[in-house]
């Protein structure tokens, strides 16, 4: 399911996500990468307040490639 949504947006930022082409995947994308970064922060935190140390990334794996990563193994 989709909702139309309006957004105001300053000049430069709308002028950038309409040079992408479909604005509106764009636009998902990006929010679905920060949805995720989001999720990634709030299982760090807690993992932390339960004393679970755990590493967030491969060796030399950009912070991009660590949400693709996460985004595959919870199946988004």
């Amino acid at each position: 399911m989709t909702v139309n949504m309006t957004m105001s947006l300053p000049d430069e930022v709308a002028a950038f996500v309409k040079s992408k082409g479909n604005a509106s995947a764009y636009t998902a994308r990006i929010l679905r990468q920060q949805m995720l970064a989001e999720e990634l922060e709030r299982s760090a935190r807690l993992r932390a307040e339960a004393g679970i140390v755990t590493t967030v990334g491969e060796p030399d794996e950009t912070e991009e490639e660590t949400l693709e990563r996460w985004g595959r193994v919870a199946g988004r």
